[in-house]
């Protein structure tokens, strides 16, 4: 009995830390991305086509971490997230889905 005991409190521990984790790294990128100085990393194809500007000042509503993109990852059709994002974005997703 004390051997199941360990084995749950041990469990309960990984999960906490694992959702700890979690929850700092979606912060992270939600902070992160939306950062002027970022958009090299988040969007290069944009920049390249001059479609966003690189670089830009600080912008202060930036700091809050925001669920939109996650929204908005899910809405494109196969088609479309192959034109927009290549093949691997399309199959990345797919699995997801199915």
């Amino acid at each position: 009995l004390p051997c199941r005991a360990m084995i749950v409190s041990a469990l309960l521990t990984s999960v906490g830390i694992n959702l700890g984790l979690c929850i700092l790294f979606y912060a992270l990128y939600s902070i992160l991305r939306k950062q002027p100085w970022n958009v090299h990393v988040y969007v290069p194809r944009l920049v390249a086509e001059k479609k966003v500007k690189e670089g830009g000042h600080f912008q202060l509503e930036g700091l809050l971490p925001s669920a939109g993109w996650i929204k908005k990852a899910w809405e494109p059709s196969e088609e479309e997230l192959l034109a927009v994002a290549g093949f691997d974005s399309m199959v990345f997703m797919r699995i997801f889905i199915f």
